[in-house]
C-alpha cells in the first residue's frame, strides 16, 4: 500500500503525532518489523545491523510504526545512525516517512537530527503540497549551532528556490563544502569556489586530518558533476596538488561559466598547536579550542579567531590543568563527545556526555571566564553551553 503526502498530515505532524490514527500498513505480512528494528539497533554483527537498517528504509511507511514504537520504549537516541541515514537516503514520499523525518528533525536532543533534515531537504522539491511547511521548518534551523543541521536546512531552502541562504555567513569550512557539494549533486549550480578551497586545505586539528576528509568530499562532488569533463575522467592521478587544482579549476570554470580562482595550499603552519580540546555536539554545535604556551587561545576549526589571556591568569590555569588526573576515556561515546589533548602532562582522552569529572568541568569553566575577561563574552558563553552536557550528573 502506497502513502501519498498531503498537506494536512504534515501540518498535523508539526503539532501532534498521528501514528495512532493511521490504518494498519498492508505491506509484507510475513515481516516482523519490530524484530528488524531490534536487529538494526542491537545485532552484534555490523553487517546484520546494516542489512536490517536498509530493509527498514526500503519498507517505507510499513516500518514506521515499529521504528517509532522502539524509539518510544528505549529513547530516540537508541536508534542507530545507519537506520536514520538509510531512511534519509531513500526517495520514498510516503506521508508517514515524511512525518517521521519532521519529528526527528525538530527534536534538538536527537543525535541524528541532521540526517533527518537532509532527508527532508532532498525530498522537499517533490512535495509541493508541503513546501510551505518544510520551508518554515528549514528557516527555523538554517542558523542552527550544529553545522550539519544548518547546512542541510540551507540545502532544502535552496532546492525550494531560496538562493539567498547562499550568502549567509558561515565560519565552518566543512559546512561551506558540504552545502556546495550536496547542491551540485542535486541539480543546482551554486558558486563552486568553496569546493576548490577545500581541495587546497591540508589542515588538521589536534592530530585529526579533518581537511583531508573535507577535500575528498569536495573532489568526489566535482568529479561526479564534471563527468567526462573531469581532467582525470579515465583514471590516473595528478603530478602534484597545484597541477590538480589548476586542472580542476579550469574544467569547472569552463562547464559552469564561473570565474574560479586557483587557491593556495593551506596547512597548519608552524608551530603547530598541539594543546587544546574539541567539543562535538549535535545540539549545541562544535567547539574547537587550542592554545599556545604563552596563553593565546585559538578558537574554531581553522583557529583564525584568537584571544590573549592575561599572563597571570594563564599561569594559574596552566598549574590547575597539570593537576587534573585522567584514567583513560570517560563513558561510552555514541555521538556527542569531548576530546581533550595536551602535551604537558600527556593527555588524550574522550569523554561522553555526563561523564566529565567535576575538577575538569571547573577548569573548563574557569577557562571560559578567562576568555570572557579577555573581551570575548560570546565565545565564553558558547563554551559554557557546550560544557554543560558533559558534566557529571
Amino acid at each position: 500500500m502506497r502513502w501519498h503526502p498531503v498537506r494536512v498530515l504534515l501540518v498535523a505532524a508539526l503539532a501532534v503525532p498521528l501514528l495512532a490514527f493511521w490504518p494498519k500498513p498492508q505491506g509484507d505480512a510475513a515481516t516482523d518489523w519490530a524484530k528488524e528494528v531490534d536487529r538494526a539497533a542491537n545485532s552484534p554483527r555490523y553487517g546484520l545491523r546494516l542489512a536490517a537498517a536498509r530493509k527498514l528504509a526500503d519498507a517505507g511507511a510499513d516500518a514506521v510504526p515499529a521504528i517509532d514504537a522502539f524509539a518510544q520504549k528505549h529513547g530516540r537516541n537508541t536508534l542507530p545512525a545507519a537506520l536514520v541515514e538509510a531512511i534519509a537516503d531513500r526517495t520514498t514520499l510516503d506521508a508517514p516517512v515524511v512525518n517521521q523525518l519532521v519529528a526527528w528533525a525538530k527534536d534538538e536532543d536527537f543525535y541524528w537530527r541532521s540526517a533527518a533534515m537532509r532527508g527532508l531537504a532532498l525530498r522537499a522539491p517533490k512535495l509541493p503540497d508541503a513546501a510551505a511547511d518544510l520551508r518554515a521548518l528549514m528557516q527555523r534551523f538554517r542558523d542552527d549551532p550544529a553545522w550539519l543541521m544548518r547546512c542541510h536546512a540551507r540545502v532544502g531552502l535552496v532546492l525550494l528556490g531560496d538562493d539567498t541562504v547562499l550568502a549567509l555567513p558561515e565560519d565552518d569550512p566543512r559546512a561551506a563544502t558540504r552545502l556546495t557539494g550536496i547542491l551540485l549533486g542535486n541539480g543546482a549550480l551554486p558558486p563552486l569556489q568553496p569546493l576548490l578551497q577545500a581541495l587546497a586545505d591540508e589542515r588538521t586539528f589536534l592530530g585529526v586530518p579533518w581537511a583531508q576528509a573535507n577535500a575528498k568530499f569536495a573532489y568526489d562532488a566535482l568529479k561526479a558533476w564534471l563527468g567526462d569533463d573531469h581532467p582525470l575522467a579515465k583514471g590516473g592521478s595528478f603530478e602534484d596538488t597545484h597541477q590538480g587544482l589548476v586542472a580542476i579549476a579550469t574544467a569547472a570554470s569552463t562547464k559552469s561559466g564561473q570565474q574560479l580562482v586557483v587557491p593556495e595550499t593551506v596547512n597548519d603552519g608552524e608551530p603547530a598547536l598541539a594543546d587544546g580540546f574539541e567539543l562535538l555536539s549535535c545540539k549545541h554545535g562544535d567547539v574547537f579550542v587550542r592554545w599556545t604556551a604563552d596563553g593565546v587561545v585559538h578558537w574554531g576549526l581553522d583557529g583564525k579567531t584568537t584571544v590573549a589571556i592575561a599572563p597571570e591568569t594563564w599561569r594559574t590555569l596552566g598549574e590547575q590543568r597539570k593537576a587534573l588526573v585522567f584514567g583513560g576515556d570517560l563513558g561510552t561515546v555514541v555521538c556527542d563527545a569531548l576530546r581533550l589533548r595536551w602535551t604537558e602532562p600527556a593527555v588524550h582522552v574522550k569523554v561522553a556526555p555526563r561523564s566529565l569529572p567535576a575538577t575538569t568541568t571547573v577548569w573548563l569553566q574557569q577557562l571560559a571566564r578567562a576568555i570572557e575577561e579577555a573581551g570575548s563574552p560570546r565565545l565564553a558563553e558558547t563554551l559554557r553551553t557546550g560544557i554543560g552536557q558533559f558534566a557529571e550528573s
